[in-house]
């Protein structure tokens, strides 16, 4: 693969000079139309080490407006980082739409490295290379231009150029936590890196090879790289799917769904609710402290039907954990902010460190519900995310998160009751609006929604908790039950 890189290409000073002043201004140029589009552009920069990939991105910031793109690297690696899981690091410093971003140092180094090192076997890179190309398979599906710039130099180069730098220099210039690690393994570097780029070459983000013996053939080829693709992404032809609402036919208002073996008459009395109700908070409390210790935490997901009840129950769990411990987070529509991102950003970002829990009042699965439902996203948008939210969703609990699931449910009939009742009570009217009335004449569709959320998101192990919810008492048990018992047999795992 890589014997083509090394075959002496080169650019003279003069002819660089000339030929950077146009691509200078066609770079420009597309920097300027990118700000009017609605998608991001992603520029990865990998490869060998001491193949100029830091004197590259100096240029390309020389060339661009460096108010528009920004740099993020990652060989320093922080604990903030480390207490939770791999891909949160880059969900965070993924530029918005409409804006450039590069990654010095991306999801390609931890694998590459440990790999040449020997600390990760094959099983697990094969594992790695499968996540990023699920990544960044998410991350065109959303619209965003992925350039993948692999900078190539050879053996002797390579040598040269680790030799002559001191590590001050090398820490600081050249980008890479491990230069001297590398020295002597240039070939097994080769044999990892090739095996790197066959798993995660793909037609939506494919690698680009660079000779980067001379630094003027490298940069402006690169930068040529650049511009063609954006200049593609712009003159390709859009193609605007109009989402359209489920025909009669096909929503099988008469069939039976998932929500339907719930069973609605479930009651629980007074004086038992309370017993019960204390007796799982005080476990629950003790709980907490052991995830903490054990640095595990909990991600809580709390979804379910206008007035089920979500946020008495949700209170009852919160009393019950010292407020150190956890994050409560309530989510509605995207702010412009949030909606110049890939959806799954916004929590992503807000994922807590380990030992301590992140709850969501709402959550992801607004795409596969309100968003599908209310023609908020395309029909290939909200059936995508199925896969989406379950690759997520595995990454939290392969780093360790205790995840649990509630749908709470409940009657239409028991909704219209709490509806009422909202509008006679002073303090609660603020709860009832418009929208939650003209919702309900959309029940079957959500319910419809709702069977196939279940059937596709429902996994091992990340299962669905449906909750009787007609009866609040009952609900707030089962759910308390649920945290206790989910919690306690992962500790013990």
């Amino acid at each position: 693969m890589f014997e083509t890189l090394e075959v002496g290409k080169r650019l003279s000073d003069s002819d660089f000079s000339k030929l950077q002043k146009r691509l200078r201004e066609e770079l420009l140029l597309a920097q300027l139309d990118l700000a009017e589009r609605d998608y991001p552009v992603i520029i990865v920069l990998a490869g060998l080490d001491g193949a100029g990939k830091g004197s590259l991105v100096q240029q390309l910031n020389e060339w661009l407006d460096p108010r528009w793109i920004e740099t993020s690297t990652f060989w320093e690696h922080s604990d903030e980082e480390e207490s939770r899981p791999f891909f949160w690091r880059f969900w965070r410093s993924l530029p918005p739409r409409s804006r450039m971003g590069v990654f010095l140092g991306s999801w390609y180094t931890r694998p590459a490295q440990a790999a040449v090192s020997g600390e990760m076997q094959a099983d697990e890179f094969a594992l790695y290379c499968k996540q990023i190309e699920t990544f960044e398979r998410l991350l065109t599906d959303d619209g965003a231009l992925l350039i993948k710039l692999w900078l190539h130099i050879s053996n002797d180069t390579q040598q040269s150029r680790l030799q002559d730098a001191s590590p001050h220099r090398l820490t600081s210039l050249r980008g890479t936590d491990r230069p001297y690690e590398m020295l002597g393994k240039y070939n097994r570097t080769l044999e990892v890196s090739e095996q790197l780029i066959l798993a995660t070459d793909s037609s939506h983000s494919p690698w680009h090879l660079i000779e980067a013996e001379d630094g003027n053939y490298r940069d402006f080829t690169a930068g040529q790289l650049l511009l063609d693709a954006m200049q593609s992404r712009a003159n390709r032809q859009s193609q605007v799917a109009t989402p359209t609402a489920p025909s009669k036919k096909t929503r099988g208002e008469d069939q039976p769904t998932v929500l339907d073996s719930v069973d609605l008459s479930l009651k629980m009395d007074r004086k038992t609710y309370k017993k019960e109700l204390e007796k799982y908070q005080g476990i629950l409390r003790d709980l907490g402290w052991r995830a903490y210790r054990q640095q595990r935490s909990v991600v809580a997901v709390f979804e379910g039907w206008d007035a089920a009840g979500k946020g008495s129950a949700i209170r009852r769990v919160t009393r019950a954990i010292d407020p150190r411990l956890f994050r409560l987070l309530q989510f509605a529509a995207p702010t412009d902010e949030e909606r110049a991102q890939h959806y799954l950003w916004r929590f992503w970002r807000k994922l807590q460190r380990d030992g301590r829990g992140t709850f969501y009042d709402r959550s992801w699965y607004g795409r596969v519900l309100v968003e599908r439902v209310e023609n908020l996203a395309t029909t290939a948008e909200w059936q995508r995310a199925y896969s989406e939210i379950n690759q997520f969703e595995q990454q939290l609990v392969n780093h360790g998160v205790i995840l649990l699931k509630f749908w709470i449910h409940i009657s239409k009939e028991e909704q219209e009751k709490r509806f009422l009742a909202r509008q006679m009570t002073p303090h609660k009217q603020h709860k009832l609006t418009e929208e939650d009335w003209r919702n309900r004449e959309k029940w079957h569709d959500y319910e419809i929604a709702v069977d196939q959320m279940v059937s596709h998101t429902s996994t091992r192990n990340a299962p669905w908790t449906l909750v009787s919810g007609n009866d609040k008492p009952h609900a707030r048990v089962q759910i308390l039950d649920t945290f206790c018992t989910t919690i306690s047999q992962a500790l013990d795992e």
